[in-house]
Order: structure tokens, then sequence, then C-alpha cells
């Protein structure tokens, strides 16, 4: 046998190009790691200064109950690699909880049993008024942005264990602890109120075999537009507490809208930048030499006026132009009154027709949005002579900030009629809240690229 058949054949290109995959997969790793590990502390950030007012209707609530307790909370848990820390939860039970559970557990068998399975107990008399409502709007896992600011827990993860739980987890410790602790997890948007610990342990298993940024982010948009919703987190509020806490959590959802805003009219600007340049050469070529953008007086929050930005995309003259076909189109004048636009508008560009399909007509108005004049989400900015159309919803509507997109805008605006149209965006100013405006957000995305209703 020669030195040829004993040699081990092998392709120096396909060595490469692993070597390559191997490399590209660990920068792709390190750069997602990195960007979730940013949203993090932005989140907490924004959490943070949210803790800041509810630690003082907390304050006051205990107060009133007459509770003199520390406000927080703080426990020994299970980090990332077995690290033990301490995470921090608003106080929902009594200041002596711990030694009235051991007092519970040895005087009653059943509660024992029940401690042994689910590891907590479910009309526990230990939970205070306080914490009561702070456990049902799941308010009392605020705290925890703390850890996720310091790098202790993410947003997203398994749930946090008991350093004596080690014992009991078994096998499953080896798993778990891969992965920071999270304040919402598989488990939490399961929907199941009692859950064994060992299917507790299932679950987290299962996210651990699962995990990636979607996953992470499909769990963290559950638990916000279900869990919460489903316990009553911004329903009923007036009901549960006093008048005083509701103004604060008004107060809070909309400081949390207007930084949404912000953030979000920012990234908005940086990508207007190029898509005006495209608009500008589109236009040149079409020999459309008329001005980019378009500005017209609509009304604003409480009726004040401001000047809404647009991608012009129809013909200069617009205006005089429509009034001509309204006056010579017998059919067009009724399609008009009862919709307010036209379905084949004439007086549509070639490139007004692109933008408008693809709704970057509506870019321009993330400035209008960073002056404060509109929000991402709310009723669609109206003009003077179509007000007076929203009958006697039109304080209703126009309590809150126009948006550029909407909950009558994102359920298909271009198929409904005007009524329709006044009923959702009265029923929007009515309940306002944050998880709506997400799921406003998403639905106007995925109708975007469906090109659903788009005008």
């Amino acid at each position: 046998m020669d030195e040829e058949q004993l040699a081990i054949q092998f392709d120096v290109k396909t060595l490469h190009t692993n070597i390559v995959k191997r490399f590209l997969s660990k920068v792709k790793k390190a750069i997602v790691t990195f960007i979730v590990r940013v949203l993090e502390i932005v989140t907490s950030i924004v959490g943070m200064i949210i803790l800041v007012p509810l630690m003082i209707v907390v304050a006051i609530k205990n107060a009133i109950n007459k509770d003199n307790g520390p406000i927080f909370y703080t426990q020994n848990r299970i980090g990332k690699n077995g690290k033990i820390f301490k995470m921090y939860k608003f106080r929902t039970m009594n200041v002596n909880a711990d030694e009235e559970l051991a007092k519970i557990l040895q005087e009653d068998e059943e509660r024992r049993e029940e401690y042994r399975k689910y590891k907590k107990l479910k009309d526990d008399p230990r939970i205070t008024k306080t914490g009561a409502f702070l456990r049902r709007t799941g308010l009392d896992e605020f705290p925890q942005l703390i850890n996720v600011f310091l790098g202790q827990m993410s947003i997203v993860g398994p749930r946090p264990y008991l350093p004596e739980e080690i014992d009991d987890m078994g096998v499953y410790y080896t798993y778990i602890i891969q992965h920071k602790p999270g304040i919402t997890g598989i488990s939490q948007i399961s929907g199941r109120t009692s859950m064994d610990f060992v299917d507790r342990m299932d679950m987290d298993l299962k996210y651990h075999y699962r995990r990636n940024a979607i996953v992470d982010m499909k769990i963290a948009l559950i638990t916000l537009l279900v869990t919460l919703r489903n316990r009553n987190a911004y329903t009923g509020v007036g009901t549960q507490v006093n008048d005083l806490t509701e103004q604060f959590l008004k107060g809070i959802t909309l400081f949390v809208k207007r930084l949404i805003d912000i953030c979000g009219a920012i990234v908005g600007i940086i990508i207007l930048i190029p898509v005006t340049a495209v608009v500008a050469v589109v236009n040149f070529i079409c020999k459309d030499y008329g001005p980019l953008f378009y500005s017209q007086d609509r009304i604003g929050k409480d009726g004040k006026h401001f000047k809404m930005y647009k991608f012009r995309s129809m013909v200069v003259g617009a205006d005089e132009i429509l009034k001509k076909l309204l006056a010579e189109n017998e059919d067009l004048r009724k399609e008009f009154e009862a919709t307010r636009k036209l379905q084949n508008d004439p007086r549509i560009t070639k490139a007004g027709k692109i933008l408008r399909k693809t709704s970057l007509d509506e870019f321009p108005q993330f400035i209008n949005v960073l002056k404060g004049e509109m929000s991402l989400v709310g009723p669609r900015a109206v003009i003077d002579d179509e007000i007076e159309y929203f009958g006697n919803h039109k304080e209703e509507v126009l309590s809150v900030k126009p948006g550029i997109t909407g909950y009558w805008a994102a359920n298909g605006r271009s198929n409904t009629s005007y009524d329709e149209r006044v009923e959702m965006e009265t029923y929007y100013a009515n309940n306002v809240s944050i998880p709506l405006d997400i799921k406003i957000l998403f639905k106007t995305v995925i109708s975007v690229i469906k090109k659903e209703g788009a005008v």
C-alpha cells in the first residue's frame, strides 16, 4: 500500500468553509447576546423610573392599611451557573410570614402536602391587602428589573429557584442554571394557577432546548398582552384601589407611552433619512419636481392645531383638483362624503402609489411624534371639516394624542365606513393602555406586510 492510499483525504475548501461558518456563528451569537443585553438595560432603566411612583403608591396603600413593614422583600435565589443572588420583590406578605408558614405547615397536614407539591399555598392567609392587589396585577415582580439591570436576571428565562430546592431539582439543575432566571417564562404564560414543582421544571427544561430570540420575544409579548390582561392589570383598576392609585397608574401609562414614542420616533427619523433620498430620486426619474414633503393643519389633543408632515403622494394643487372632481362627478362626491377619501384617486402620483401602498408616506410623522404633537398609536389626526363627523364622541377622541397608526388604522382602514371608524377611534380613546398599543403596532406591521387596508 503506497503513501497516497494511506493518506487521509480531506477537502481544504470544505475545512475553511466550516471554520468560517463556526466563526460567523460565534459572531452572530455574540451580537445577539449584546443586543439582548442592551435591550434589557434600556427596559430595566425605564422600569426603574416607573418603579419610583409605584413605590409611593405602595407606601400610601400600606399606610392606609396600617402595614408598617418594609416595602421591598429580598430573598436568596439561584442564578446563572449556580451563583446565589438577592432577588427583589414588593413585599406582599406579613412581616413574620416565614414563622406563620412554619406554624401552618406544622398544624395542617393538607396544607403541608399542598406546599410540598406546589411550593405555595392557594389561599395564603399571610398575604396583605396591598399584596393581594400587587400579585393579582403582577406588579409585585416589578422590582426584579433592578436584578435585570445588575445582570443577575433576564426579562425572559426559567423561574428563579430557591437554594433549598437544589436537591429537589435533581438532574434539571444542570440545565436550568445555564440561563439567567427570568421575570417571566413558559410557566408564567401557561395559564395554570396551580403547577406541580416537577411540571414547572419540565417547562423550564423545554425553554432550555427551545430558547432563542424569537421564543423570548413571544413569551414577553404573551406575558404583556394575555397574562396581565387576564389578571385585570389594566382593567377595572378603579374598583380595586382608591382614586389616588388609579391616577398614579394612569400617569405611569402615559409616561411609559411617551417614552416608547420618543424611542420609536428616533428610530423612525433615522430610517426617514435614506427613505427621503430614495423618494427624491424616484420623483426626479418620474419628472415630478414638486416638494418632497406635504404639511397640513390637523387637530391634535384637546383641539390644538398642528402641522402634520407626510411625504407628498399627490400632484401639486391636489385640493383644487379634488374640488373640481367632486363638483363634476356625483358618484365621486357620494364616495368622498361617505368615507372622506377616493378609492381610485386620480391625484396620486406614481411615487405616491408606492408610498401609500407601503405606508411609507406616513414616515415623516415621526417628526410630529418627537415634537410631542402625535403618538405612535392613537386616533387618526383629522382636519377641521372632519371632526364634526364624530358628533358626541368628539371630546373623547380629542382627549388623546392622534397617532401614526391606531385601532382603526390597524383593522383594515380602507375597508370600513366612517361610522365604523368613529366607533373604533372612540373605543381606543376610552381604553388607552400599553398592551393595546403594542398589539396595534404589531397588527399594523402585519397589515402593511400583507397590504391589507393600505390607502
